[in-house]
């Protein structure tokens, strides 16, 4: 499993799971890093072999709702 992104909050993170569900890919919510889990983060991990459709998802989504909470740390696919 790798890590996809890393959402600032566990809300956010469910929606964006449930949203990546819609579209057939499995994602897995898990604690971020000790620092990032200090403001609430939370990491979206998926599979190896559906990291790059996942990543191509988030972005898209991500595009067409600017307003959405930004993911947090540094690995927004955006």
């Amino acid at each position: 499993m790798r890590t996809l992104t890393v959402i600032a909050n566990s809300l956010d993170a469910r929606m964006l799971r449930d949203i990546l569900a819609l579209e057939g890919l499995h994602v897995k919510l898990a604690a971020a890093s000790a620092h990032e889990r200090q403001d609430g983060a939370v990491a979206l991990l998926i599979a190896d072999h559906e990291f790059e459709r996942a990543q191509s998802t988030l972005a898209r989504w991500l595009a067409d709702h600017p307003a959405a909470t930004p993911p947090a740390g540094n690995d927004n696919p955006a």
